[in-house]
This record gives C-alpha cells, sequence and structure tokens, in this order.
C-alpha cells in the first residue's frame, strides 16, 4: 500500500491549485458542496474532517478543482477503507462514469479530462487494489469497467 501512496502523491504533486474561479464545474448550478474550498485549500492540507465533511465535493468540481483535490480522497480512503463514514464510497462513485447510456455519464466523465498518464494510472492501481475490498470491491470494479480499463 505505501507503494500506491507514493505513486499517488508524485503523480498529484505539481499539480498547479485551482483558482477560487476554477473550483466549480461549468455544468452545476450551485456551489453548497465546495463552499470550504474557496479560499486556497491545499489537498496536502486537508484534514481528515474537512475530507470527511466535504464527501461530495468531488462531483461539483471543475476537471481542473478534480485533479487537484482527487488525491487527498484517494489517500483518506486508503487509510481508512474500513471506515463507516461514506467518503470511500463517494469517491468511488466519483470515480465511475455510469454506463455510457446513463444521463449523467458524460457529466461524470468530464471530471477525469484533465488526468495526465500517470495520474490516469494512479487511479487505475487504486481502483484495483480496492476492488478486493469486501464493501468498496463493487464500487472500485464498476469504475474500472464503466471507464478505467481503457483510459
Amino acid at each position: 500500500m505505501q507503494e500506491l501512496i507514493n505513486q499517488i502523491r508524485e503523480a498529484f504533486d505539481a499539480v498547479p491549485q485551482p483558482s477560487d474561479e476554477e473550483l466549480l464545474h461549468p455544468d452545476c448550478m450551485d456551489d453548497c458542496d465546495i463552499l470550504q474550498f474557496y479560499g486556497g485549500v491545499r489537498w496536502q492540507d486537508m484534514s481528515d474532517e474537512m475530507i470527511v465533511y466535504n464527501y461530495a465535493a468531488l462531483t461539483a468540481f471543475s476537471p481542473k478543482a478534480f485533479r487537484y483535490y482527487l488525491p487527498a480522497y484517494l489517500l483518506w480512503t486508503l487509510r481508512n477503507a474500513d471506515s463507516i463514514e461514506y467518503v470511500g464510497e463517494a469517491a468511488l462513485r466519483a470515480l465511475d462514469p455510469g454506463a455510457p447510456s446513463e444521463m449523467l455519464h458524460d457529466f461524470r466523465k468530464s471530471h477525469y479530462s484533465d488526468l495526465d498518464a500517470g495520474q490516469i494510472e494512479a487511479v487505475k492501481v487504486f481502483l484495483t487494489l480496492l476492488g478486493n475490498h469486501p464493501d468498496l470491491g463493487e464500487y472500485a470494479d464498476e469504475a474500472l469497467l464503466n471507464h478505467w480499463l481503457e483510459a
């Protein structure tokens, strides 16, 4: 697991922090799920409490903000995979665009548009590892099947 943690940190460490104007996805109508991110929150400084409280933020972020904040959620999930908190499932669901016929497929998939090859690989390894988890495995497997195996 430490190898994956290092891979995630290395893949995302140099990603520039989005400005406040770049946080909200252009197709989102309100920013209630990302209010605590205004003012320049670094993903490396996010507390566990902030991540837990803002579990839904990944769905409202722009592609640029998704790319920047995703590692905080991946690392939290790795450290807390057995937690009763919803963060792990929410992160995995944010990585699953659903079937191409689903109404929100293109919107969900748009979040991944700024990820580079190293970041995509880190996400694939993350999902593959969690595929064996008794509670989160089904969500990881669905994400892999619906997008990441072909990414």
